[in-house]
């Protein structure tokens, strides 16, 4: 038992074993002080955690949701169909088919814009383990006018209250749309969602993810398929970086916020969000109204139509493709590429005469696979001369390459042996 001193006096009767409670002279300092501590800390803690949410509220606007506890933040802009900046159209005119097929959509059904939810998470991270969706971004329509609502959590104990949104929307909409959203934020998601021991469907909907088609539209016209190069280059907008801020240092800044409590800096974190979810949505416009067939007029020029072709041609629709590959030779665009598709749409239709005029604009235009099927031309056709000459020309070709195909070479150097064979003959 501790020793008296003038302050306090143990109680008799209790051993060390006992909790030690003890009675101060100037009042009571044992469990019930403690009990009062402990509340005045909580009280505290609770005005705190007030006073940071109206710091924040002040700062980026939007309401609390009715969470008794850890509330989340929801901020709401609305659009009336068009980017403020650009004027972007946020809905395509159409949904063509050849989209909803590649998309997976039943092409027969009436969608409408109600039924689309467009989804973009601000994260802590890349990784799916730890990594918490602190700002989950929703873009939708609602009463013909498009609400981007960015849900924000203002402490990481709120993720579990930051979902019901997401169910709600989930309800009414049946297809996701995302830049990426397979493999990042549809996977963190799931994570977070059987982290906090809850059960929400994210599979059922369908799911547009922009990134494949992207890169199968425009991975030969642009440096690459991130959302901000397509900014860039296809749909003319520049961000702002006085405005915005880079994807790299959004974690840093939400945790200097639970630090500090400070929401200047995450001004920019939800414009940043805002921008994703708006230029998704008017990326998807922008790609369905270019995929429409017949082309829309006049032609535009941020449009791979070759390889729009190619996308018509891999669901059967051959036709499609020639005419638009014949539609750009007449606006006086031939190019390599178009030379050599064209060249092989006549070759499977049969059609040898104009399959060889167009592997001969191929080969002079220095297309490898346009020579390749040049030189059987010439070959079959026994100008073997010619044939030997853009075969040398191909060969020449692959070894200047920096990553020299050795197949490549060995077909080539048996094909050059047996034309020289064939000329001395």
């Amino acid at each position: 038992m501790p020793a008296p001193d003038s302050r306090r006096t143990a109680i008799l009767g209790r051993t060390d074993a006992d909790p030690a409670i003890y009675i101060d002279n100037e009042g009571p300092v044992g469990a019930d002080a403690n009990m009062d501590m402990n509340s005045e800390r909580e009280d505290y803690s609770l005005e705190i955690r007030q006073l940071l949410r109206y710091v924040l509220q002040a700062a980026v606007g939007g309401e609390f949701s009715a969470h008794r506890e850890f509330p989340c933040l929801h901020v709401k802009t609305q659009y009336d169909g068009f980017t403020e900046e650009g004027g972007l159209p946020l809905y395509p005119d159409e949904l063509p088919a050849v989209f909803l097929r590649w998309a997976g959509l039943e092409s027969g059904a009436s969608w409408v814009p109600e039924d689309f939810l467009v989804l973009d998470l601000e994260t802590t991270g890349l990784g799916r383990g730890q990594t918490i969706a602190f700002l989950i971004g929703l873009g939708y329509w609602e009463r013909g006018r498009f609400t981007v609502e960015q849900i924000f959590l203002p402490e990481p104990e709120a993720e579990a209250n930051s979902f019901d949104r997401l169910i709600e929307l989930l309800e009414t909409r049946s297809v996701f749309i995302t830049f990426n959203g397979k493999t990042f934020d549809i996977p963190v998601l799931e994570s977070r969602i059987l982290y906090n021991h809850l059960w929400i469907d994210l599979r059922s909907p369908w799911h547009i993810d922009l990134l494949h088609i992207a890169r199968r539209l425009w991975k030969k016209k642009i440096p690459s398929c991130a959302l901000e190069t397509i900014e860039f280059y296809i749909m003319d907008y520049i961000r702002d970086k006085e405005l915005d801020i880079e994807g790299g240092m959004i974690p840093q800044t939400y945790y200097q916020y639970l630090v500090n409590g400070d929401p200047e800096p995450l001004r920019r974190v939800f414009i940043h969000n805002q921008f994703d979810i708006l230029h998704t949505a008017a990326l998807f416009a922008l790609i369905c109204n270019s995929t429409r067939y017949p082309l829309p007029q006049p032609l535009d020029h941020r449009i791979d139509y070759v390889a729009l072709a190619r996308l018509y041609q891999s669901q059967g629709e051959r036709e499609h493709a020639k005419d638009i590959l014949l539609e750009l030779e007449a606006a006086g665009l031939m190019n390599p590429d178009i030379a050599y598709e064209l060249g092989m749409i006549c070759k499977k239709e049969g059609e040898r005469e104009d399959a060889n005029r167009y592997f001969a604009i191929a080969a002079s235009l220095d297309h490898p696979e346009g020579i390749l099927e040049h030189c059987m031309a010439l070959e079959k056709a026994k100008d073997f001369d010619q044939a030997l000459f853009f075969s040398q020309k191909l060969l020449a070709w692959h070894l200047s390459r920096e990553v020299v195909k050795d197949n490549k070479v060995r077909d080539l150097q048996k094909r050059i042996a047996r034309l020289r064979k064939k000329l001395m003959n």
